[in-house]
């Protein structure tokens, strides 16, 4: 079950190919008129006038040679633009950040004019990708067929098309501009690298032919009810509530002990440093897909949760589809988010485990957030944090929030801009796991505390201005 807010899914042409011709939204109109054509009408005014002043016959007869000229070419230029056609065949996705996306485009001559230069260009607005190419079609040329191709830098949500044909007469006075078909989305996802088994629960991943039985205990006490949700097993439903509510009610069970992994993704608006193809929200987003691909492909039950552009919280599972949700929404979300770590970490506060993994990325500056991770460290819960340097990326500073992790004793793996993903996530400082440990972060046992009985949460405690019952709405999907 997804459970998501204030998101929109998006379609994305995804075809292998997409073909555009005569008969598919063809559309011609005239470009940018060549300054020379205005030289030329202002020629033939002075010539008229002249003529029709002195009686000079010369002046007459360059008029009306100029005159023919205009018509010639127009009639030209008009003509090849009626009698040109395009193919466009396009590289099958998904792309990844890093692969080269090309085309090929057929473009053919149906009239007996030549056109000595076709100016070709699929449109598209990808990062640092051109599709443009000049073709030939002459007396003996009916057709060309040429490749355009570009490489892509960053992931997100991008348009390309439609085709367009630049023409004109031989003089170049009347350009023509004629475009093929329409605008399809392409959906770039992030660059997957491969990661070394890092901050997962105590299971072992297993093949893909093999099963593996999740892990997760749920205490049979029911804590309280909620409004049912899509999804939620009709076994669930506590009629009592129901019938006294009218509104079908389920009963939520008291959280036991689990070995299921969340990853957090920051797209706090505050949180990035840099923008473009080198920017922490690029290596986060790369980070994340990357964990979220290797764990569900090991069967084991992963859930996500993000607050960008577009918000998302996915429960853990190992189903395809939600791994295909996640991923599509790591591609598009930008990080313009308003939803602070701490925030999310309130809401899903109840969802987190005895034992359960949960990995932080982010670049975020130090702040309460660093406490609310300690306080579920103590509980129990097997904290990460990814922690991008916002300094090597051009930023402000974060290296407060380093040491603060480091001092509660939470793993936090390093990564600074042009670190290998792979080699950084080897060696966490602090934590359990950690085979560097600050000095003024060393923690003796007698030192760490329970967790406080009076009712409080973590969160709070951590001096949050934010309930635990923050509200977000939240739409059920399967």
């Amino acid at each position: 079950m997804l459970r998501s807010s204030r998101s929109t899914n998006n379609q994305t042409d995804d075809s292998p190919t997409a073909s555009y011709g005569r008969g598919s939204g063809r559309v011609v109109r005239g470009a940018k008129r060549h300054p020379i054509l205005y030289g030329i009408l202002l020629v033939m005014v002075i010539e008229f006038l002249t003529g029709m002043a002195t009686g000079f016959d010369l002046s007459v007869r360059l008029y009306y040679s100029l005159a023919v000229l205009l018509v010639v070419g127009w009639i030209w230029a008009k003509s090849s633009s009626e009698q040109m056609t395009a193919d466009v065949k396009r590289s099958k996705g998904p792309h990844t950040v890093g692969d080269t996306i090309s085309e090929i485009v057929i473009i053919r001559n149906s009239g007996r004019m030549p056109k000595a230069w076709v100016e070709v260009e699929d449109r598209t607005d990808l990062p640092g990708v051109q599709f443009k190419r000049v073709a030939s079609l002459g007396l003996l040329v009916a057709f060309d067929r040429f490749e355009m191709s570009g490489v892509v830098t960053r992931r997100g949500e991008y348009t390309i098309g439609p085709l367009v044909a630049r023409t004109s007469d031989p003089f170049s006075l009347f350009p023509q501009e004629i475009e093929f078909g329409g605008q399809s989305t392409m959906l770039i996802y992030p660059k997957i690298i491969d990661m070394p088994d890092f901050a997962s629960p105590s299971v072992h991943l297993v093949g893909d032919n093999s099963r593996r039985h999740r892990a997760r205990a749920l205490s049979t006490d029911v804590s309280t009810v909620r409004e049912y949700e899509a999804g939620d097993p009709l076994g669930k439903i506590h009629w009592l509530s129901t019938a006294r509510t009218g509104d079908l009610m389920v009963k939520q069970f008291d959280q036991g002990s689990s070995n299921d992994m969340w990853v957090l993704f920051d797209q706090h608006i505050d949180s990035v440093a840099s923008i473009g193809d080198e920017s922490t929200d690029e290596t986060g987003a790369s980070v994340a897909a990357s964990i979220i691909d290797k764990y569900t492909r090991g069967f084991l039950p992963v859930g996500y949760v993000g607050y960008g552009s577009k918000s998302l919280i996915a429960p853990p599972n190992q189903s395809e589809f939600q791994r295909e949700q996640i991923m599509r929404h790591i591609a598009s979300s930008k990080p313009t988010g308003d939803v602070t770590i701490l925030e999310t970490l309130s809401e899903l506060e109840r969802d987190f485990g005895q034992n359960t993994s949960l990995i932080v990325i982010t670049a975020s500056l130090d702040g309460p957030w660093v406490d609310a991770l300690g306080g579920l460290a103590r509980r129990g819960v097997r904290v990460s944090t990814i922690l991008m340097d916002r300094a090597s990326y051009g930023g402000e500073s974060n290296h407060g929030a380093l040491e603060h992790l480091t001092n509660i004793g939470v793993s936090t793996y390093p990564l600074s801009r042009g670190d290998s993903i792979s080699s950084a996530l080897l060696n966490p400082i602090g934590g359990d796991r950690g085979i560097l440990r600050s000095s003024a972060g060393s923690l003796h046992p007698d030192e760490i505390q329970e967790a406080p009985m009076n009712g409080q949460s973590e969160f709070e405690l951590a001096g949050s201005e934010f309930s635990t019952n923050t509200e977000h709405t939240r739409a059920g999907e399967r």
